[in-house]
C-alpha cells in the first residue's frame, strides 16, 4: 500500500478505469458494480470513491479517453492537403477502425451527452469530451469547407454512418440475401451514396 500512496492520483484513476473497462466489456456497464471494479483493480471500495465519485464518472472518464482515440484515427487518415473524396473516405476509415477496435465506445458515442455546463453538476471529463467532439467536428468542417451548413451536414453524416455500420452488423444475413452483396460491399456502397449527398 505504501507504493500506491506515493503515486499520483492520475495513476490510480487510470488503474481503476482500466479494470472497469475490462469488466464493462465482459459484463456490460449496467451489471458491473463498484465492488467488482474495486476487487479487479486491487482497491477497497472506499478507495474507489476517493478517485471517482461513482461508476458514472468512471464511464465518463473512459468515454473521454475513447474520444481522443477517435480523434487520432480521423486525423491519421485525413489531411488538409488532400482532396475532398480522399478525406471523406479517410474520415470513414477512421470511424470504421474506431468501431472495430472499440465497439463499446462506438455504442456510447451515440448516447445522450451533457452539453450544458453553465449550471448544475457535471463531471469535468464530460466537458472535456464535449470539447474534443467539437474539435473533431470543426476539423471535419474545415476539411470540406462546410460553412454555415456545417452543423446540419456533420450531424446528419454522423447519424448516417453510425446507422449504416450498426445496421450492417445486425442485418448481415438480410443484406446478403436481399442485396446480393457482402456486408463490406454494402457499407462501401452506402458510404459512396453518402458522399454524393453530402460532400461532393
Amino acid at each position: 500500500m505504501a507504493r500506491r500512496i506515493k503515486e499520483e492520483p492520475s495513476v490510480h484513476r487510470k488503474r481503476i478505469a482500466d479494470a472497469a473497462e475490462k469488466l464493462f466489456i465482459t459484463y456490460g456497464i449496467e451489471k458491473t458494480t463498484v465492488s467488482m471494479i474495486a476487487e479487479s483493480a486491487g482497491y477497497s471500495k472506499a478507495t474507489i470513491y476517493v478517485y471517482f465519485e461513482n461508476k458514472e464518472e468512471i464511464v465518463a472518464y473512459l468515454v473521454l479517453n475513447s474520444m481522443a482515440l477517435l480523434k487520432k484515427e480521423i486525423y491519421e487518415h485525413t489531411s488538409k492537403d488532400s482532396r475532398h473524396k480522399e478525406n471523406y473516405y479517410g474520415v470513414c476509415e477512421g470511424i470504421i477502425n474506431y468501431k472495430k477496435k472499440y465497439p463499446m465506445y462506438f455504442s456510447l458515442l451515440q448516447d445522450v451527452i451533457n452539453v450544458d455546463f453553465s449550471a448544475g453538476k457535471y463531471f469535468e471529463s464530460e466537458k472535456d469530451t464535449y470539447i474534443q467532439g467539437e474539435e473533431i467536428n470543426n476539423y471535419i468542417s474545415e476539411l470540406f469547407a462546410l460553412g454555415d451548413d456545417a452543423f446540419v451536414v456533420i450531424f446528419t453524416f454522423w447519424a448516417s454512418i453510425c446507422g449504416i455500420l450498426s445496421m450492417a452488423d445486425k442485418k448481415t444475413e438480410y443484406i446478403e440475401k436481399q442485396a446480393k452483396v457482402s456486408k463490406k460491399e454494402f457499407v462501401q456502397l452506402e458510404l459512396e451514396r453518402l458522399y454524393r449527398g453530402f460532400f461532393r
